[in-house]
Order: C-alpha cells, then sequence, then structure tokens
C-alpha cells in the first residue's frame, strides 16, 4: 500500500528537509575542508591527481550498482517489510559482488590509466581508490536503503561530504604524510567506517520475520532487472557526463589543472546545497504520491521544493557570481593562480543556479515509471557534453571545460523540465502554474 501523502506538507517537507540539511551542512563543511586541506598539503597537482582517480571510483561505483539503488528507493516506500528485506539483501548482495570484480579491474589497469594520462603518479591513487571500491558502493547503496525509508540521520552520515570531511580531520592531524596521497587518507577512512557500518548490513533481514538468505534476496531482484537496467544507464549516462569535464581536462591540460578547476566547480555547487537536502526528502514521497494517483497532492509538493529552492539558490548565486573571489581565495597559498579562475567559477554557476531552478526533473521521471525518458535525456546531455568539452578545452582551456559544463547542464534540466510535464503533467518551474 502505497503511503499517503504528510497531512502537513509544509511542516514534513521543513522539518525532514532541516535535518537533511543539517547533515548535508555538516557534511559539506567536511567535504570543503578536505579540498582545502588536500589542496594546502598536496598542491593543485597533488589534489588534481585524486579528482582524476575519484571519478573512476564515481563511475565504477555506479556500474556497481546497476541502478538497483534508484529501485530501492522507488520500492521500498510501497512494497511490504518482507519484500522491502529480501530487495534490500539481494541488492547489497549483488553490488557488493559487481564491485569486488571491478576492484580487481581496475587495480589490474592502473599503470595503463595512469599511462594514458600521463601522469605516473596517478597509479598510486587508483591503487587506493580501487580498494575503496567496495565499501564505497556499499555505502551509497544502504544510504538509498535508509533514504527510501525516511531514517535521515543515517542518510545523512553516508554521504561521500561526510567521509571527506572525517579524511580532512585525520589529513590535518598527520600534515607529515606530504608524500602519500588523498587517496590514501580516503581509503582508510572508508575501510573504518566500513567496519562501523557492516553490523547493519548483516543485520538488514533479521528486523522483520526469518532471515533472507543471498539466494533468495537475489531472486528478488529478477523481476525489477528491466527497471533497474534503465536506471543503471541513466545514472551511469550522468557520471560520465558528471565527469567527463574532469578526464577531458586531465586528458587535454594536466593535473594542476584538474585540481584548479575542481575547486572551482566544488564552489559553485554551494548554489545547489540546500537542493540536495529538499529533494531527498521529496524522492520517496514521489513513488507513493504516484502510486496513490496523488497528483493534486504531488503538484502541490513540487511546487513547495520548486519555491524553497528558489529562495535558498538565488541568493547563493548572487554571492558567488559578485564575491567569487573571496571564496577561492581561502584554497590556496598562491592567491594570484585561484584568484584567476574567478571568470570560470562564474560562468560555473550559471549552470548550476539553471539546476537549482528547474526542480527535481530526473527524481519525477524515475519515481513515476518514466525512467527510458531520464536514460534518454542523460544520453543527449553526455553526446553534447563530450562534443562541447572536445572542442572547447584545447581552445578556450579551463573555461571551455566551464561553458561545455553549464551548457550541458542547462540543456538536460530543460530537457527534462519539458519531459516530466508531458508525461506526467506536473510542472517543476516556481512561475509556471
Amino acid at each position: 500500500m502505497a503511503t499517503p501523502l504528510p497531512t502537513n506538507p509544509w511542516s514534513s517537507l521543513m522539518r525532514s528537509s532541516a535535518l537533511v540539511l543539517a547533515l548535508k551542512v555538516a557534511g559539506a563543511l567536511g567535504g570543503y575542508a578536505f579540498v582545502w586541506v588536500a589542496v594546502r598539503q598536496f598542491g593543485a597537482e597533488g589534489y588534481g591527481r585524486f579528482e582524476l582517480a575519484f571519478t573512476f571510483l564515481s563511475l565504477l561505483s555506479v556500474v556497481a550498482k546497476w541502478g538497483f539503488e534508484g529501485v530501492l528507493l522507488r520500492e521500498l516506500p510501497v512494497q511490504s517489510p518482507e519484500s522491502n528485506k529480501a530487495l534490500t539483501r539481494g541488492v547489497l548482495a549483488f553490488s557488493g559482488g559487481l564491485a569486488a570484480l571491478l576492484m580487481l579491474l581496475l587495480y589490474a589497469l592502473r599503470h595503463l590509466i595512469a599511462t594514458f594520462f600521463n601522469e605516473p603518479g596517478l597509479a598510486d591513487d587508483l591503487t587506493w581508490i580501487s580498494l575503496a571500491l567496495v565499501p564505497w558502493t556499499l555505502f551509497q547503496v544502504w544510504a538509498e536503503h535508509l533514504r527510501a525509508r525516511e531514517q535521515w540521520i543515517g542518510y545523512g552520515l553516508l554521504q561521500s561530504s561526510v567521509l571527506l570531511g572525517i579524511t580532512a580531520i585525520f589529513m590535518a592531524v598527520y600534515p607529515s604524510a606530504k608524500e602519500g596521497s588523498p587517496s590514501l587518507f580516503v581509503y582508510a577512512v572508508v575501510a573504518l567506517a566500513l567496519f562501523f557500518w557492516l553490523p547493519d548490513f548483516l543485520r538488514s533481514d533479521r528486523r522483520v520475520g526469518k532471515p533472507v538468505s543471498i539466494r533468495e534476496g537475489l531472486q528478488a531482484l529478477k523481476p525489477l532487472r528491466s527497471v533497474a537496467t534503465s536506471m543503471f544507464l541513466t545514472g551511469t549516462l550522468f557520471m560520465v557526463m558528471t565527469w567527463s569535464d574532469t578526464l577531458m581536462v586531465g586528458y587535454f591540460l594536466d593535473t594542476e589543472s584538474v585540481g584548479l578547476y575542481r575547486v572551482a566547480f566544488k564552489i559553485a555547487t554551494l548554489i545547489t546545497f540546500a537542493q540536495f537536502a529538499v529533494n531527498a526528502q521529496i524522492a520517496p514521497q514521489i513513488s507513493a504520491a504516484w502510486k496513490a494517483n496523488d497528483q493534486v497532492g504531488l503538484q502541490a509538493n513540487v511546487h513547495r521544493v520548486a519555491l524553497l529552492n528558489a529562495a535558498l539558490g538565488l541568493p547563493a548565486f548572487i554571492v558567488l557570481t559578485g564575491w567569487g573571489d573571496f571564496f577561492l581565495s581561502f584554497f590556496s597559498e598562491n592567491s594570484s593562480e585561484i584568484l584567476a579562475q574567478t571568470g570560470l567559477l562564474r560562468i560555473l554557476c550559471v549552470g548550476q543556479i539553471v539546476n537549482a531552478l528547474c526542480g527535481p526533473v530526473m527524481y519525477l521521471l524515475n519515481m513515476t515509471g518514466h525512467e527510458g525518458s531520464a536514460r534518454n535525456t542523460m544520453l543527449l546531455a553526455v553526446l553534447v557534453n563530450i562534443v562541447a568539452n572536445a572542442g572547447l578545452i584545447p581552445s578556450l582551456g579551463l573555461e571551455g571545460a566551464a561553458w561545455a559544463t553549464t551548457l550541458t547542464m542547462s540543456l538536460w534540466n530543460i530537457w527534462a523540465l519539458v519531459a516530466v510535464y508531458r508525461k506526467t503533467g506536473i510542472r517543476t518551474l516556481l512561475f509556471w502554474r
């Protein structure tokens, strides 16, 4: 039976979003602290190598999950506890096993990848990142399980920014380890975190009724393979689009340029800072409302989300485009090097504000059974993104990558916004009533 929308939606939205936002604030502060410590201890070049390695971690974890984390988010709010138990166990087993195989593949290819990017030191980063792949994937699956059950504290604690924030503390405590890399510290924190969360993974099937075997869990995945594959293709395309600029900056330029670009990109994402918390809260409600055929309630909830996104995103956009140099100056002792990226930051901010104002368009497509449309949207975006990066980076450098990212982000958000309205009748823009 579908979960009904709350009787006081504004109160529910604000309360749960505020909790996620508080955790997001704490995690993001840690994430920015990680960038600050990494750049100052290892330089823009060392941080750039980490970002290249982290790109492989992000992409391979999407492959390992194969879209089943999206299935968890969509199905858990509307299925019985017994079905939820089997589904969760199956996704953990499948994703963990596939992540182990991808870990071995990445480890075997680490030197070849380093040669491709003409960065011999990248091989060391890839070594530690490959070892972190399995726990990283399990954390992401479990986070979606907790999100679907609206357990916001656990969900917030498992965000990557929180783990990176803890890593920043370790790097600050051991500043003498400059001969290492940020990737080594990330692996150490992820390995320690696995011991903390492992009991929850193992007990996930004992909270309701009798235990579920791994075989039973995998059987529960079979009817959902088609849906998961569509979500996987969407997720993979989204990650390729998200990280292709980083990879192509590393290929056409160098790892120092990667570091500078990622610093500016991280600052620009402050515009969508609150959007993460607001959209995280509404995702399970979209699925429940759609299953209950409550389009009026869903439209009202989406409008509330649009209002919050605009109220929080527009002031951040104004501040970052007007005083971007102030924020950039925090991340390097070589202020002239970082401050030269002010124009780059402003370009990236344009794409982020479009993303914030368009609303939770991809969630609406995936949670309402239109994952095929979401996949096609991402396919178009990836093609545009790769062509734009390949054409603009050699001629415009980092600003070329920023223009390619902003163009692509604006394109897929507007394209998806129109698709949401055509498929569901839901309007996501604040002023579109």
